[in-house]
């Protein structure tokens, strides 16, 4: 094996069930998971392991790529179709995108690297820890703190605090790796805002630059007692997807306020699936108007058949963005602490960069638009909600759909 720097060394010798590695850009992450997993393979020979990253394409240029240039060998075993490196000695690699995470669901797995875990979704990093459950197998993570997300919630603050005995963090900067250049890093310093350098070049979470949804941590909140009955608005926004996940977001008005109080977030789910999921939504929520994404009328059309209560949704993104960001402004906006993936993309969700695309309108105005779903169900919900009380824009009438309630 080559020779690892002292922090890749102790990434690479975590001792705990969990471990996260979380560096700098080019500081060695992924070359420490990809030895690492090499080294799961050797101890748990004929036993199965998981490589996740959280696109395909990353996997290509960036994850497996690393892999193959350290152990070669290995290149001939990988049915990519299959998305499996199948050893001879009868280990099994599964290689898999985050892009669905319930897509790994069905693996038992002894091991598992993830690689840039910090673009990845929580319901990632709970399918992941469920996959080792029966085996006590490791995972590692090897990231760059991309933002505030299920990272820093679920395996940074347990740790630091002490809370949780089987995580382990490491961190360390770029110019750790010798490899790095000092006057690149020192150059970077200067030019870059703080925040971003200290992401991108020290390894330290800090909040994403842009971000569009800005959410203190008190307005994240446990249940309030029978909010159902006070909220004179229960209203549901749907955001439709088949490769990638469907968003459904629950939400309630009270007193001027806004409640995000559950949500589902799912891929590769038919549209009579999501049908189902919706009734039971509308049953035990009381939900007066569901608000489905506008593009998608032949959907849209199946729920009016199948008496969902659907609207029509306004799909302003720039009225409907203006219209949350008020609201956590003016500290009328709270979201259920178990509507994790909704915080988690609220940690991530942030204006483009100038850099990567030119616009009529001022790049700036435009969200990133990744891993973005619940964040379109919610705005559905919210703006359209709003349109159809000032101004009565909503598609005809339809009686409310309670099969369970007799309603």
């Amino acid at each position: 094996m080559n020779q690892l720097h002292p922090k890749q060394q102790k990434a690479f010798d975590f001792d705990t069930q969990f471990g996260a590695a979380v560096a700098g850009v080019q500081s060695g992450k992924t070359f420490v998971g990809a030895h690492w997993s090499l080294a799961m393979i050797a101890k748990h020979a004929g036993k199965s392991g998981v490589i996740v990253a959280p696109t395909y394409k990353i996997l290509q240029q960036a994850t497996m790529k690393k892999f193959f240039d350290i152990a070669p060998s290995y290149r001939q075993y990988f049915k990519e179709q299959k998305g499996e490196i199948n050893l001879p000695n009868g280990t099994t690699v599964y290689v898999r995108s985050a892009e669905n995470p319930l897509g790994i669901e069905g693996i038992t797995a002894h091991w598992v690297w993830l690689d840039e875990g910090g673009q990845c979704s929580s319901l990632t990093w709970t399918v992941l820890r469920s996959r080792v459950s029966m085996t006590g197998g490791k995972i590692l993570i090897t990231t760059t703190p991309y933002n505030m997300g299920w990272l820093y919630q679920q395996f940074y603050v347990p740790w630091k605090e002490g809370k949780d005995s089987n995580l382990t963090f490491i961190t360390w900067k770029s110019v750790d790796n010798p490899y790095f250049s000092q006057e690149f890093y020192e150059a970077e310093k200067n030019r870059l805002p703080w925040e971003e350098f200290s992401r991108r070049y020290m390894g330290e979470f800090h909040k994403i630059a842009g971000l569009i949804y800005d959410l203190s941590e008190d307005r994240i909140i446990g249940p309030i007692n029978n909010l159902i009955g006070k909220a004179e608005a229960k209203v549901i926004g749907l955001d439709w997807g088949f490769r990638n996940p469907t968003g459904i977001i629950v939400a309630y008005l009270y007193d001027n306020a806004w409640y995000i109080v559950e949500e589902w977030k799912q891929s590769e789910k038919t549209t009579a699936e999501i049908i189902q999921v919706l009734h039971n939504l509308i049953s035990q929520h009381k939900i007066s108007r569901v608000f489905p994404d506008p593009e998608a009328p032949d959907k849209y059309e199946e729920c009016k058949r199948a008496g969902i209560p659907v609207y029509e949704a306004n799909n302003d993104v720039s009225e409907g963005i203006s219209a949350i960001r008020q609201a956590i402004h003016e500290g009328r906006f709270f979201v259920y602490r178990d509507c994790k993936e909704t915080i988690d993309e609220m940690s991530m969700y942030h204006w483009m960069d100038q850099k990567q695309g030119v616009f009529e309108k001022d790049p700036k105005e435009q969200p990133q638009k990744f891993n973005d779903h619940l964040m379109d169900a919610m705005r559905y919900a919210i703006h359209s909600h709003k349109r159809t009380v000032m101004y009565g824009r909503a598609s005809e009438a339809i009686k409310p759909y309670y099969p369970s309630i007799g309603l």
